[in-house]
């Protein structure tokens, strides 16, 4: 006879995104997946180093981000292949300097690498939401899904960041081409649907609703009204987020039906 969880006390085994953060093992696996993605898109030529015919890889080598953060080549190799090492602020700071992250990447880097700074599994799922790998699915409607799920932990992480007055962390969301969905938008997606009057109206939504984020974000440092009157209650903000959300599910809908 099948015992029923909520009698023995045992929780499902359903492993949500948040769930994936919990050992320490999967952090450290993410990190080394973070820091390799972000030395990848960094040139060589940008730190004035040698330029090579024939790269084995893309950006920079480990050999050249230990160089730069003036970390062994040894020691570095260790964290980005997930080895339990114990990782100093001084050091991650330089990291982060090299790498050129922006607040929102600082944060999940010191959150994935010092277990004692108790960053929430949720909230490092968010910002991996907000800074991880660009959007990409084994289909349209898949990276579409993903294009909501990023949207609604911005809008997350915008309200956590007014309510701590954390506004240095919202500074790199301001720019609409620069947040993953508008790299998705602007530079990643197929032009074969960049050709369809959906993909207008999506991103005049994606635009439309960054720019109700300046406003929030400019209306919450100056205090003139509480951060729940600003991002929750009925308004523009709302009414931008509600809009982007339909004009991105509207689209999904066209092109599965085809």
């Amino acid at each position: 006879m099948p015992v029923n969880p909520s009698e023995t006390g045992a929780a499902p085994r359903a492993r949500s995104l948040e769930a994936t953060f919990h050992s320490r093992d999967d952090r450290r696996a993410r990190l080394g997946a973070f820091l390799k993605a972000k030395r990848a898109v960094l040139q060589p030529a940008d730190f004035g180093l040698p330029v090579y015919k024939r790269r084995r890889v893309a950006g920079l080598r480990r050999e050249e981000v230990a160089l730069l953060a003036g970390i062994s080549v040894t020691w570095y190799t260790q964290l980005e292949s997930g080895a339990p090492i114990t990782v100093s602020p001084s050091l991650l700071r330089r990291l982060a300097d090299v790498l050129a992250l922006s607040a929102i990447e600082r944060t999940f880097l010191f959150g994935l690498a010092i277990d004692e700074m108790g960053i929430t599994s949720s909230l490092l799922a968010e910002l991996e939401m907000l800074c991880g790998p660009r959007i990409a699915g084994p289909s349209f409607e898949s990276e579409i899904g993903i294009v909501l799920r990023v949207h609604r932990a911005l809008k997350a992480h915008i309200y956590r960041g007014l309510l701590h007055n954390a506004v240095d962390d919202l500074a790199s969301l301001l720019d609409e081409q620069r947040c993953p969905i508008g790299i998705w938008l602007h530079d990643d997606l197929s032009p074969v649907y960049r050709r369809s009057p959906h993909y207008d109206r999506a991103a005049r939504a994606h635009a439309h609703f960054h720019g109700e984020i300046e406003r929030v974000v400019h209306a919450g440092c100056c205090g003139d009204h509480p951060v729940d009157d600003l991002v929750l209650k009925p308004g523009t903000y709302v009414d931008a987020s509600v809009r982007l959300e339909d004009e991105f599910a509207e689209w999904r809908t066209v092109v599965s039906l085809r």
